[in-house]
């Protein structure tokens, strides 16, 4: 297991990542960004979906949906002062939320400033719906942003002392659990500098262009679940129905009720056609 980097404590942390987000260049980070998250919402969204989001400074992190979905927010037990903008207080790698219950999950630099970025990936897999929508946001480590990092590393800055977790690290863990990544697009082109004149005269190039300071990645969830849900019973229980399939169900020499043996051969040597070669199918006794 790797030995992540330690994290301030909440007291600490919290109040200088507000501090750096109210800046010029915190406040056009958050900007920019929040545009490609409601973007890639937007293409993913569907009346009556579920939307979860997590993110390490709620009340920056606006899901706004409409009458689309049902936004539900989590906070950390150092979110106590903002409980107006959250629905619970829990930790991240214990979610209370049941399994396979979300449709899109949006994780806003989250996984920089966890203690386990694994535990919390996992856990959201977990609740998440087969095919549903995963959204990260975090720093590019190869921008200029990140460049800056460094330097309030070394001065021992509690907003610097993240994980520095790369697209590609980020897009193996994925994998392991059974997503896709689907698009990527980066904010942020611009020197990290607190100048207002600079940002209003500065025009940001293609969102495509991966040296920005800022990636938002758009995953899909693939694995099966493990659990069967009741939809997928309901329809394994209409093709187990099917006249085909009733005499592989009911035994050797069953006739159907309402099929004469005849008509009972013709139809298992047509299904016997369209089944896996794995499958052995014993011959009918009549």
């Amino acid at each position: 297991m790797p030995r992540w980097r330690a994290q301030h404590s909440p007291e600490f942390l919290l109040p200088a990542l507000r501090q750096w987000f109210k800046t010029p260049v915190g406040q056009t980070v958050l900007q920019e960004e929040q545009q490609l998250i409601s973007e890639a919402i937007e293409t993913a969204i569907a009346p009556g979906h579920r939307i979860l989001g997590l993110s390490i400074i709620p009340e920056r992190c606006c899901l706004d949906v409409g009458n689309n979905g049902r936004v539900f927010r989590l906070g950390s037990s150092g979110h106590y002062g903002f409980t107006q903008v959250l629905d619970a207080i829990c930790d991240f790698d214990r979610l209370p939320v049941e399994s396979e219950s979300q449709d899109i999950v949006v994780l806003h630099h989250l996984l920089e400033f966890v203690e386990n970025p694994h535990s919390v990936l996992r856990e959201v897999e977990r609740v998440m719906v087969p095919h549903g929508r995963l959204i990260v946001c975090g720093i590019n480590p190869w921008s200029l942003l990140a460049l800056r990092g460094v330097m309030g590393r070394l001065r021992r800055s509690a907003m610097w002392q993240h994980h520095s977790l790369s697209l590609s690290r980020v897009n193996d863990w994925l994998s392991l659990l059974g997503f896709e990544a689907d698009e990527t697009r980066y904010a942020f082109h611009r020197l990290p500098v607190n100048r207002p004149a600079f940002f209003m005269n500065h025009r940001a190039p293609a969102s495509r262009f991966p040296m920005g300071g800022v990636y938002v990645l758009n995953a899909v969830k693939y694995r099966a679940p493990l659990t069967p849900s009741e939809e997928g019973l309901r329809r394994r229980a209409q093709v187990l129905a099917h006249p085909a399939m009733l005499g592989a169900t009911r035994g050797i020499g069953a006739t159907p009720q309402g099929m004469s043996t005849t008509q009972r051969v013709a139809t298992n040597r047509r299904y016997r056609r369209r089944l896996p070669k794995i499958i052995k199918i014993e011959p009918q006794n009549d």
